[in-house]
Order: C-alpha cells, then sequence, then structure tokens
C-alpha cells in the first residue's frame, strides 16, 4: 500500500513530539519541587511564588512561596541541600556534611521567622505556620528544628495544619490585602 511521503512524516513528526513531552514530564515529575507541590496540594487554596512585601521595619523582603490555606497562610523556604545537616534553634550556622567535607550556611529560621514577622504585620489576626524544606537526601543525625523537614518527612510534618481551627474568611481576607500590598517582578500582582 502506498502511503503519501508527507502523512508519514506527520505521523514521525507527532511520534517524536509526543515521546519528547514525555520525557520532559518524567523528569519533571521527579524532581523536589514536583514531589513537594504532590505533598501540600491538599492544603493550597491559593499559592505564590516569588513575592516581595514590606519587612515592617522600612525595608523589603522577598517571600520564596507562600500558600493560602484553610486554617491560614502557609509560608515555605526550601534548601535544595543534601548530606548531613546540623543545626539547631539558635546556632547563627549550621553545617552541611557531604562528601567528607564542612560547609557553613546562616541559620534558615532567622529569614523564615522574620518573614512570618513581616506577615503578621500585614495580617495580625491570621495564624502563619512556617516550613523550611530540605531536599530528600537530607539528613539531621543529631535532630532537626520543629519548623524544618526534609522532603520525606513532609508530609508527617504538616499534619499538625489539619488539627488547627479552619479561618477560612479570615484567612482569605489576609491573602487578599498580602496580595494587594505585594510585588511580584516590580509590578502589582493580578
Amino acid at each position: 500500500m502506498f502511503q503519501h511521503p508527507s502523512i508519514i512524516l506527520y505521523f514521525v513528526l507527532a511520534a517524536v513530539i509526543l515521546l519528547v513531552i514525555i520525557v520532559v514530564y518524567k523528569k519533571w515529575s521527579s524532581t523536589p519541587e514536583h514531589q513537594m507541590h504532590i505533598i501540600l496540594k491538599p492544603y493550597i487554596r491559593e499559592e505564590i511564588k516569588k513575592i516581595i512585601i514590606p519587612d515592617g521595619i522600612g525595608g523589603l523582603l522577598e517571600i520564596e512561596h507562600l500558600i493560602l490555606t484553610d486554617q491560614g497562610l502557609l509560608l515555605i523556604e526550601t534548601y535544595p541541600m543534601s548530606g548531613n545537616l546540623f543545626g539547631a534553634e539558635t546556632i547563627d550556622q549550621w553545617s552541611q556534611i557531604i562528601e567528607g567535607r564542612s560547609y557553613k550556611f546562616a541559620n534558615p529560621l532567622r529569614h523564615i521567622r522574620t518573614s512570618r514577622q513581616a506577615l503578621k504585620v500585614l495580617s495580625p489576626n491570621t495564624a502563619i505556620f512556617c516550613r523550611i524544606i530540605f531536599n530528600a537526601n537530607s539528613v539531621f543525625p543529631k535532630g532537626k528544628p520543629e519548623e524544618v523537614s526534609v522532603l520525606n518527612s513532609l508530609g508527617d510534618d504538616m499534619e499538625f495544619i489539619k488539627s488547627e481551627t479552619p479561618a477560612t474568611v479570615a484567612s482569605q481576607k489576609a491573602w487578599d490585602k498580602i496580595m494587594r500590598i505585594a510585588r511580584k517582578n516590580g509590578q502589582a500582582i493580578e
């Protein structure tokens, strides 16, 4: 049976495009960002990433990831680190040990708590939950602070939010106010 060459070309092109889409999707679905989104999806009413808000003392600060939940606002910062991590609430410098080498980094709790305080200024009567999330292959051999998760423990670590009293209307009002004030890429959020 004779096939017109252009029809065969279209079928081959469609098959190649479909294969590329499948490969890209599989690669994306295995990323820590996608895994985190799947875990957080039951909590999300609305979400936004990388916004700028007033810090409450005359400056500005960036919020990496903010989620509106029925119980309040969830503030998230991610740290794509692996290896053994050592840190505590009051230690200024945390350590990462990977491949026999040690690296220091600033206590991430300080920044997320500053961000929480800035959000509290904008919405004083709304619950604001914080979560710092490290990669799945991170380990805290000496224990991790309460507001810290590794990707593998995030689902369990988030369970406490479900036990909080829903404040859907108040949370939505706080969200709306923050969205009116916040900026993304130098522009008002629409």
